[in-house]
């Protein structure tokens, strides 16, 4: 089989992880060149030393057969997507607000041209979510899409249910490194809603993004001691929700805690069928960039869902 060449934009903890898969792992994969913000900068993880260190535009327009972008963002990273889809070669990225935004348009350009958008760690980092979606909806039969998918609110709010202010449990998230300096995303409720409009478009195979979902965030919020509340994500055909819910203290999503992420599928006429596992972590976020990776290797050019109309 022969070798195919990645160009990679970004080296942090899933970059890192996934150049030590590439040099170690069985694939028939060469890093070709590399994108970062700062190559001068120190890093636990040194950056190859006899990969070329390039600009991110170089990357996206390299004669390599893949380019995967783990450098989050939006607008840049819809400019090197659109440069590498529309040149025929296959992206792969674990950029959640890039595809719950863009989505339509990227995969419009990849089957136009012949390539493919692959990102199965945008959402649960290495919890098969959106392999377990795209599997029950070959049957056209899924009715409804429900988890706990973001594991910042998820810290908060179980700190908070034992007794803790809103204010006392985020700042005991930043201290452990559940939560950014700025947890906006996490708190208001977007990443969780990114997440799902991304679930929704595999679902039910058109494009729904994150302008669809109704989002409520947790700022603000009241949690007696003793409840079990969690920011539950939901979608059926017709309706995407985020927004927090007191569960049962006992149910999958209930028992959620840590960075453990839980999804259930419901399908119609044959039942509930559920995936969990920790949601976060650049080894196990680098594990389903490198299965994306297994996949083009091994010849396919899948797309991550269809474009809208």
């Amino acid at each position: 089989m022969a070798r195919q060449t990645i160009g990679l934009i970004g080296w942090g903890t899933v970059g890192a992880s996934l150049g030590r898969l590439v040099a170690a792992g069985p694939l028939p994969l060469d890093l070709a060149c590399l994108a970062v913000r700062d190559p001068a900068r120190s890093r636990t993880t040194p950056l190859p030393a006899d990969v070329p260190v390039v600009d991110p535009e170089q990357v996206a327009a390299a004669e390599v057969d893949i380019v995967v972008e783990l450098a989050g963002g939006e607008d840049l990273p819809l400019e090197w997507a659109r440069l590498a889809l529309s040149r025929g070669v296959p992206y792969v990225t674990a950029n959640k607000a890039l595809l719950a935004n863009h989505g339509d348009e990227l995969a419009a350009l990849a089957a136009e041209h012949g390539a493919a958008l692959l990102a199965s760690a945008s959402v649960g980092a290495g919890v098969p979510m959106i392999e377990l979606v795209s599997h029950l909806a070959a049957t056209g039969s899924i009715g409804r899409v429900r988890g706990v998918v973001n594991a910042t609110t998820t810290y908060i709010l179980t700190a908070m249910g034992e007794g803790r202010t809103y204010g006392d449990a985020l700042r005991e998230a930043q201290e452990a490194g559940y939560a950014e300096i700025d947890p906006s995303l996490d708190v208001d409720g977007r990443d969780a809603a990114q997440k799902l409009a991304i679930l929704a478009s595999v679902a039910w195979g058109e494009f729904r993004g994150e302008a669809l979902v109704e989002r409520h965030g947790i700022r603000g919020l009241e949690v007696s001691e003793g409840q079990t509340v969690r920011l539950v994500a939901e979608a059926t055909e017709d309706r995407l929700t985020v927004g927090p819910a007191e569960l049962d203290p006992e149910s999958p999503l209930g028992r959620v805690s840590g960075v453990e992420n839980v999804l259930e599928v419901e399908v119609r006429a044959a039942g509930i069928f559920r995936v969990s596992g920790p949601g976060a972590g650049g080894r196990v976020t680098a594990g389903a960039v490198y299965a994306d990776l297994a996949r083009l290797v091994a010849g396919e050019r899948p797309i991550l869902f269809r474009a809208a109309g």
